[in-house]
């Protein structure tokens, strides 16, 4: 359904109101007139009144489709609006010489003909002026209640999406292999242990702080993502090597929470990762678009995968951005490029960052 007749109900009733707006004048007139036949001024016929309402009301709905269709305010810029004025004063003019040449206005209450030309003309003005007016409120009232929408939609997906990671990080697997990692490492490595436990639990608590955000900044993000590949690279020593070529100047950034994280999980669960198949993933920034590669080596089962993980990523972008992910995949690697979203803050000085 288009944008038009989604909302035709309420521009048929803002019309109806400001045609009957503009009428008043021109019934207290004839009232006046009525009641005061001595003035030698003709009385308005009802038919001539009716005729006169049903033209300001098709005027006032015909501007008011003008100023809402979505083909002229999409995208809505300076160049734009000038372009929607001039379109409203040529189609003003064109309605006015329409109108004259039907015999529009005939007022046989009039004092003259160039008083009531100017009436009409300034009249006419006027209603064009409102109809204006009333649908610059009614699209900012409809931009807003979108962008309410759309920003519920975000924040589900961010919730659905923390949820996944929750729920995998909570997989009876993960934990076995992480307690697993914690049992071999306690009796040879205290503080390595120590770091890996502080690792898990700043995953968790990260996991369960960060649904309410639409948007993090990458720093935030990067601290997450180090301590979760931090746990990885304990698990799979030797076997998994993690490149972040990231410069600094883009932490300021933003992006949606887990994203990287999720990531980084695909690529480990979807590849092998082991001494006779090692695992590269490499982390890099190009043209404002954050880059995550991994080698591939494809295992043959794939257990705990729900493949929503990458659509509700694309998704939560949509809504942020109106921009999808990228995905590519080559013989040697798959990668997906995600857009970086600019902040108002000054960026730092520049350098590069190797996990």
């Amino acid at each position: 359904m288009s944008y038009f007749k989604k909302n035709k109900r309420v521009l048929l009733l803002v019309a109806l109101a400001i045609a009957v707006f503009m009428m008043l004048p021109r019934m207290i007139i004839a009232l006046y007139v009525k009641a005061n036949p001595h003035l030698g001024i003709g009385e308005t016929t009802w038919l001539n009144f009716s005729i006169k309402f049903i033209y300001s009301f098709l005027i006032a709905w015909f501007f008011l489709w003008i100023n809402v269709n979505r083909f002229i305010r999409k995208p809505l810029n300076t160049f734009k609006r000038s372009h929607r004025i001039l379109l409203n004063i040529l189609l003003l003019i064109i309605v006015k010489y329409s109108l004259k040449l039907l015999g529009i206005p005939e007022e046989k209450e009039a004092v003259s003909l160039k008083a009531t030309a100017f009436l009409f003309n300034i009249s006419l003005i006027i209603e064009v002026a409102f109809c204006i007016f009333a649908a610059e409120i009614y699209t900012l009232l409809i931009s807003n209640q979108q962008e309410k929408i759309n920003n519920e939609k975000l924040l589900k997906a961010n919730a659905e999406a923390t949820f996944e990671a929750l729920k995998t990080q909570l997989n009876p697997h993960f934990l076995f292999n992480s307690l697993n990692t914690i049992n071999a490492m306690i009796d040879n490595d205290a503080k390595a242990t120590k770091r890996f436990v502080s690792n898990m639990s700043n995953v968790y608590r990260y996991l369960l702080s960060s649904t309410a955000k639409p948007v993090i900044t990458l720093t935030e993000e990067m601290e997450f993502t180090t301590a979760y590949i931090s746990m990885l690279l304990e698990r799979h020593t030797g076997n998994l090597f993690v490149n972040n070529t990231v410069p600094y100047h883009f932490y300021s950034y933003l992006l949606p929470p887990v994203s990287i994280q999720l990531l980084v999980e695909n690529a480990i669960k979807h590849n092998v990762v082991s001494s006779r198949s090692p695992l590269t993933i490499t982390i890099r920034v190009e043209e404002e678009r954050l880059i995550v590669s991994n080698t591939i080596n494809i295992k043959k089962q794939i257990s705990g995968s729900t493949g929503t993980g990458l659509y509700n990523l694309n998704q939560r972008y949509l809504y942020l951005c109106n921009t999808e992910i990228g995905i590519t995949k080559t013989e040697e690697d798959f990668s997906v490029s995600i857009p970086l979203l600019k902040t108002f803050e000054e960026p730092v000085n520049t350098s590069n960052k190797t996990m």
